[in-house]
């Protein structure tokens, strides 16, 4: 945990809070930004709490994820004068009492959008995609009708909706937030007098139009006010801000502390970002570390689509071994090697197929985008239910297989089947299935699994796995031209007949049991030696590009969107390191590469070697 230490950053915003100012604290990595925050909620509390208890008021704490609400609880002392959220839980926390108004953003807004999308991949063509377009607009316009006579809208934490049974999923609370905020002058008072002061954690990763709105809660001077903390170089999610800023009148704070880094990281993080200079703070302040780049020449991929081909990967890892083994840290348990996709690290960790699969001809780009989430249907009751499942029976585990069987699975949730049952027998009958799903694991193909546990009520599955399992496999060959709106089917059929053995040890690797991770990943940890491997054809992107991003004069300069979202990216993955940190640079020119890193001040010649 890092030390808080009071700064100019922190007296500027006690300033803030005690003239009821709002505020956004641009914080850089490493800079204590958390510590920042929690000294400005304890602040309000010792100033104000007793007058908002008084009133039944709160102070709201919007953060990120799960795992950071627990965290700020417990560094609050679990005091219920804080309502410490997730962005989405406070927001259904505020709209859930008006559900007249949540019919009004479904009618005006919400439902007629999705129907205005969907009218967008209607060619009025006879293809799946054109189909199913036609069919989601029906259903959109039956379920628009519907909600007239819902009573209760109910929020599930899910992807799915049914606006005509008064279900609202994910997606739907942010955007019926959005245009509450926007349209309901009484919604966004109602918001102020509960929460005086709302405080917005991890800011740059919050969506534009909530930003927008409880800037319009919080505008004009005096209470509400709020208070963002955030850095706008490590949002790396296309859909969120950002960019952020307070109310006008509002103060703009920047805090230059790094307690995380070593001098050496810091002086690259500074070269590398102009707008905040920072200095070592902390225990770091001791610590010179390292910083190296290793340039290898890159090989022109030989494989369609621009890939390498399986020989070319070999060779790639086989370099970077040597630049391990160079460095010395072969075998050293605290280095992180950080890629940007997963290929390689596939290669490794034994899902190459899988990885291939989800990254081929048959996997649109938001079927590659939801499969480096770990979001894709087909995979995601994997990693919800049945992964956990046979790793809990392997263990021997009968709690937690219950447990798991309870909270996922319909046969045994609170109203399924066996919901009358006792706890002996309960454990008794999920450990004869779940023993029965074991030895399925060891024999059959991904699609047997499925289905046995869609049979049994073992998962929840959604509707478009149900008809991916319910239909018959395509037999014809696949060609883009004439499939290229249905290839999920022929990626389904694929996955279903592959063994499940890569999906677990995909699953491992999503939660970090490994020493591998992809550069997006790792947002928010730290280790103590990093390895960064930037490979523009390894990454298949053309969204990023890190050899025109850090040398433009050898590579060519990236487009303006492509600079955007590397420079964050390298950003985040050099903040990682706390002591050392090595890049891996694949570039079709390391003498240029070199010449242009010293040039731009980025390095010096001795912090640079080139891989012959």
């Amino acid at each position: 945990m890092i030390a808080w230490v009071e700064s100019e950053a922190d007296s500027l915003v006690r300033k803030c809070l005690d003239g009821h100012r709002s505020f956004a604290m641009i914080a850089g990595a490493g800079s204590g930004k958390t510590s920042s925050l929690v000294d400005a909620l304890g602040r309000v509390r010792d100033h104000e709490g007793i007058n908002l208890r008084r009133h039944g008021q709160r102070i709201a704490c919007i953060t990120f994820t799960n795992r950071a609400v627990e965290v700020i609880k417990a560094r609050l002392g679990f005091d219920d004068l804080y309502l410490v959220s997730t962005l989405h839980g406070f927001l259904w926390g505020q709209i859930s009492h008006f559900h007249e108004d949540i019919r009004q953003a479904l009618r005006e807004s919400r439902i007629p959008t999705l129907i205005e999308k969907a009218k967008a991949n209607d060619n009025g063509g006879k293809s799946k995609k054109a189909q199913m377009a036609r069919a989601k607009i029906d259903r959109l316009t039956e379920q628009l009708a519907a909600i007239e006579s819902v009573e209760r809208f109910e929020y599930a934490d899910t992807s799915f909706s049914d606006y005509g049974k008064g279900q609202i999923g994910h997606d739907d609370v942010i955007e019926i937030a959005t245009y509450l905020f926007a349209e309901n002058a009484t919604f966004r008072r109602i918001t102020g007098l509960r929460f005086p002061y709302i405080f917005v954690d991890e800011a740059q990763d919050t969506f534009e139009g909530i930003v927008a709105g409880l800037n319009l809660v919080c505008s004009g001077a005096g209470l509400p006010m709020i208070g963002y903390f955030g850095d706008p170089w490590q949002q790396i999610y296309d859909r969120n801000v950002g960019d952020f800023a307070p109310p006008a009148g509002g103060e703009i704070v920047k805090k230059a502390e790094n307690f995380r880094c070593s001098r050496s990281v810091i002086r690259l993080l500074n070269s590398y970002r102009r707008d905040v200079e920072q200095y070592a703070a902390g225990e770091n302040s001791a610590c010179e570390g390292s910083v190296e780049f290793l340039l290898v020449k890159a090989e022109e991929p030989t494989e369609p689509r621009n890939r390498y081909s399986e020989e070319q990967i070999e060779r790639a890892l086989a370099r970077m071994d040597a630049a391990v083994e160079s460095w010395g840290w072969a075998g050293c348990s605290d280095v992180i090697k950080l890629f940007l996709t997963r290929q390689m690290i596939a290669r490794r960790l034994g899902f190459a197929d899988l990885n291939r699969l989800f990254t081929g001809e048959y996997a649109s780009s938001r079927a590659q985008d939801d499969f480096e989430k770990g979001e894709h249907f087909l995979l995601k009751p994997f990693l919800t239910t049945i992964c956990p499942l046979i790793n809990a029976q392997d263990q021997g585990n009968d709690r937690k297989i219950i447990n798991l069987l309870r909270s996922n699975s319909p046969a045994f949730a609170v109203d399924g089947s066996n919901a009358e049952q006792s706890l002996k027998l309960m454990i008794e009958m999920s450990n004869a299935l779940v023993g029965k799903l074991r030895d399925l694991w060891d024999t059959e193909t991904i699609g047997a699994i499925l289905r046995f546990c869609v049979d049994n009520q073992i998962i929840r599955p959604s509707e478009r796995l149900l008809e991916h399992l319910n239909r018959a496999p395509r037999a014809e060959a696949f060609d883009e031209h004439l499939h290229g709106h249905d290839k999920g089917d022929w990626l389904a059929d694929s996955l279903f007949q592959m063994t499940p053995q890569p999906v677990s040890r995909y699953a491992d690797y999503l939660i970090n049991n490994t020493a591998y991770s992809t550069q997006h990943g790792v947002k928010g940890e730290e280790y103590e030696k990093v390895i960064v491997v930037y490979d523009d054809v390894e990454a298949a992107w053309s969204q990023y590009s890190f050899s025109k991003t850090l040398t433009p004069q050898t590579s060519g300069d990236p487009k303006a969107r492509q600079r955007s979202v590397t420079q964050k990216l390298a950003y985040v993955s050099f903040s990682r390191a706390r002591e050392d940190l090595r890049v891996l640079l694949f570039t079709a020119d390391p003498e240029g590469a070199r010449a242009e890193l010293v040039s731009s001040e980025l390095l010096v010649p001795s912090q640079i070697r080139i891989l012959t």
